[in-house]
């Protein structure tokens, strides 16, 4: 008599539907800027990149099974890609020239997401007055031409002059985002005046003939400086004295701030989405 062999229990919790969902999310009232070029305004910019284009050598990486048994000085490298000077691949380095203030020209992929991760770029970017254009297809064009797939290019200052003309052109299409911030003006620190009379009083002008002495020689011994009666040269006695006590300041300190106005956004999830099983174990 054989053995039964048991079947195996298939879960239905992850072909099931997914469940809808609805969160609430704080997010900025003024439209993110994300200036898409147009099909000819991506012609334009494609055929002044393809000017650039640097012979790419073909390298095919061998197998697994080859490399293992050689050691790691002697596998096989790809080829040094030549350079094109002015360009800017990367995120990281497009930030690290925005802020010395060495970009001219910012190219972004239209198709990014999200756009969360290079909105604090543009936003650099925007404060410095460089032109920032959004290019769709541009992960290829720089495979293509530059042998590097980058999702953000940029441009260095006083190179490639028709690429930087030709972004700052497009960029005047698009208009920036006007951002509206609510000012909080305190009065009482505007109107507030600080009336002291031992500051208010002029020092005494010196003559520019009285000959100055480099040294001083003490005659008498009579007392030169004379504190005055003022109050607050008195010492404010503590409230509590003890061990490791810090006492702070009661003087509120008061400063005008600007704030933005957030917008809180219901945000649901996609409950049709297509789940990949054959990936899955």
């Amino acid at each position: 008599m054989e053995a039964t062999v048991l079947k195996k229990k298939k879960t239905t919790i992850s072909k099931g539907k997914i469940k809808k969902t609805i969160k609430n999310v704080i997010s900025r009232p003024d439209p993110v800027y994300w200036p898409v070029t147009s099909e000819a305004e991506s012609k334009q910019i494609e055929s002044i990149l393809n000017k650039y284009h640097i012979s790419i050598p073909e390298f095919k990486k061998p197998t697994w099974d080859v490399l293992k048994n050689m050691p790691k000085n002697a596998r096989p490298k790809p080829p040094p890609l030549k350079k094109v000077d002015g360009l800017i691949f990367g995120l990281s380095e497009c930030r690290l020239f925005s802020q010395i203030k060495q970009l001219s020209a910012l190219i972004l992929e239209a198709e990014i997401n999200p756009r969360a991760i290079v909105q604090p770029l543009i936003e650099v970017c925007i404060n410095t007055q460089v032109p920032v254009i959004c290019l769709p297809g541009l992960k290829k064009s720089s495979a293509s031409n530059f042998g590097i797939s980058t999702s953000c290019l940029g441009v260095k200052s006083n190179f490639l002059p028709d690429l930087t003309e030709t972004v700052i052109h497009i960029s005047k299409n698009h208009n920036l985002p006007e951002t509206n911030n609510v000012k909080v003006n305190n009065n009482e620190l505007a109107n507030f005046e600080m009336i002291n009379s031992a500051d208010n009083e002029k020092e005494p002008e010196i003559p520019n003939n009285v000959p100055r002495f480099s040294y001083l020689y003490r005659s008498d011994k009579k007392r030169v400086f004379v504190p005055t009666n003022d109050e607050r040269a008195t010492k404010i006695k503590k409230q509590f004295i003890g061990q490791d006590f810090i006492e702070f300041s009661k003087k509120l300190e008061k400063e005008n701030k600007s704030y933005k106005k957030m917008v809180v956004k219901r945000i649901s999830n996609n409950p049709n989405r297509q789940k990949d099983y054959n990936n899955t174990k």
